[in-house]
């Protein structure tokens, strides 16, 4: 539904555009009026189709894509700060109070909200995923479907794997999704490659 909005005004303004380029072309010394139609027009149609592409891609990308995310069962980032930024704010504001016998609530939440802030798990950094341009491409290609979207994504949530167990189970859902078969060369490639994070 998007799209097809997004389509008709791309084409409504690719026709502006047509006839700004005609009145620019048929004068021999065109007006600054002339010349600012254009200007506007094809900033006009260069918006449009810069959105339009977005869209496009958006659109694009398999289903199976919010498989990687059910795979990974990893937070994302906002998810973790959802967590995580309410309890800082609570033990700042419980460690900016006074403490008195009035106050002896407020200490008690703070040591609950302190327990649950130490019980956040710290996620350790290893090192990313290094694939050459040739692997790239043949990743791509045999392991992806030609879809570099979905690529991309596999690797960024290889990437924010936190153990090997956690690895595996990813590769094995990525094998069921795309079918791949754990003899073939690039197959072992990938694998190999992506286990090289945690050695």
């Amino acid at each position: 539904m998007q799209t097809e909005i997004l389509q008709k005004q791309l084409q409504s303004s690719l026709q502006e555009l047509k006839t700004a380029i005609e009145k620019f072309e048929k004068h021999p010394s065109p007006s600054t009026q002339y010349a600012e139609q254009l200007h506007t027009a094809l900033h006009v149609s260069n918006k449009l189709v810069s959105a339009y592409l977005v869209l496009k891609e958006h659109k694009d990308i398999s289903p199976d894509l919010n498989l990687h995310i059910k795979l990974m069962n990893v937070p994302t980032p906002e998810e973790k700060n959802a967590i995580v930024e309410p309890i800082k704010e609570q033990i700042a504001v419980s460690e900016s109070a006074p403490v008195n016998q009035e106050k002896i609530t407020d200490k008690l939440d703070y040591d609950k909200v302190a327990t649950q802030a130490s019980e956040i798990k710290v996620e350790k950094e290893f090192p990313k995923i290094a694939v050459n341009i040739n692997d790239k491409f043949r990743f791509i290609n045999e392991l992806f479907a030609s879809n570099a979207t979905e690529y991309n994504i596999a690797i960024e949530q290889i990437n924010s794997t936190q153990s090997l167990d956690e690895l595996n189970t990813y590769l094995k859902g990525l094998a069921s999704i795309y079918s791949w078969k754990e003899d073939e060369e690039v197959v072992k490639t990938l694998t190999s490659l992506a286990k090289k994070r945690f050695i």
